[in-house]
């Protein structure tokens, strides 16, 4: 079941959008349109969703993920829009993910990701979602991009899962309809897409664009997502995990000694409170050192100082994370963070 939407006529409803609910079959969605054509926009829900006990309404945690969707708006500049589109999908087919576009009919684009259906839990899809993004993020500012999206809808990924997209080829009360756009049109520019949307455009097969859509991105993101899930579910655990790591470090440290003395708690804890950031940068997600990785796969806890790798399976704090990277020991590890902690004390000081 999906939501249809549309916009009201000025006299009819203060609220920006009507939603009529348990929309089950393309004949009704058709027959919707047909009944509510004189209103400016039809939308549908970017998700499927089971109906609820009450009559009329669904369950938004039954959402199923089949679908990215990520839209780009600019009420100034509908160029703006049109590059970070072009950027993004760029992006996307380096990650071997492909997107097909529409305009939307006014001030803007998106891009769609389809793929068959994904099992991820309730508690899970919005912050699954989130984590694509700072993938994409991420691919946008690597190598010789330095693209800082302005345009892009937050909500598209982080926000609402019961957010609606509009139907293509509908009009909107711009005069301008929405349609779907290839590469070749989304670079020709604003004016040639204007000039396009002036009426509906039928020389696409959606059903064919989205079948093949669904079966190339099938080869990368329900394995995508599933791992990024793991990359969630694993966060929830880091609290026990850090308090065992703790305990081992412990254990471990008095048992070290080089040049004739011990490393002492206090040296260890000062060295585990070196911010990873300081090695691996700000971000939550990166690119993991210690293996060929093809998508960033190593998680950052920057309030606890933690990583996790789950392309390779490795883990810990930052003193582990110097272990791994340099091939050294633990004690050779602590000495090496306090170097940094002390040199950063002369430097600031």
């Amino acid at each position: 079941m999906r939501e249809f939407a549309y916009k009201p006529l000025p006299h009819e409803s203060p609220l920006n959008l009507v939603r009529i609910h348990r929309i089950g079959s393309l004949d009704k969605l058709a027959g919707l349109v047909r009944a509510y054509s004189n209103r400016p926009g039809f939308y549908v829900s970017v998700y499927a969703f089971e109906p609820e006990n009450r009559p009329g309404k669904l369950d938004y945690d039954t959402a199923i993920i089949d679908r990215l969707y990520l839209d780009f708006d600019s009420k100034e500049d509908l160029s703006m829009a049109l590059y970070e589109t072009c950027m993004t999908k760029d992006v996307l087919q380096d990650l071997s993910i492909e997107a097909h576009s529409y305009f939307s009919g006014q001030k803007g684009t998106a891009n769609y990701i389809d793929f068959s259906p994904t099992a991820i839990a309730v508690e899970n899809k919005k912050e699954v979602l989130g984590l694509f993004w700072d993938i994409v993020h991420e691919g946008l500012y690597s190598g010789s991009r330095r693209l800082i999206l302005s345009t892009l809808d937050g909500g598209s990924v982080r926000g609402d899962i019961a957010r609606v997209s509009r139907l293509p080829n509908t009009p909107h009360k711009s005069g301008y309809f929405c349609v779907p756009l290839n590469a070749r049109d989304v670079r020709k520019g604003a004016n040639h897409i204007r000039q396009l949307a002036k009426q509906p455009r039928y020389d696409f097969d959606l059903d064919i664009i989205i079948k093949d859509n669904i079966r190339i991105n099938d080869r990368v993101v329900p394995g995508l997502l599933k791992n990024l899930e793991d990359v969630v579910v694993e966060r929830r655990k880091e609290e026990g995990e850090e308090r065992e790591s703790r305990a081992v470090q412990m254990r471990r440290a008095p048992a070290a000694e080089k040049n004739g003395r011990f490393v002492s708690k206090e040296e260890i804890q000062m060295a585990k409170s070196y911010p990873i950031s300081r090695i691996l940068g700000n971000k939550k997600l990166v690119f993991c050192p210690l293996h060929k990785d093809d998508v960033p796969s190593l998680s950052i806890n920057h309030q606890k100082n933690l990583w996790r790798c789950f392309g390779c399976g490795r883990s810990g704090n930052v003193i582990q994370l110097v272990m791994e990277m340099e091939g050294i020991c633990f004690m050779a590890a602590v000495r090496k963070l306090l170097n940094y902690v002390m040199y950063e004390c002369k430097v600031y000081t």
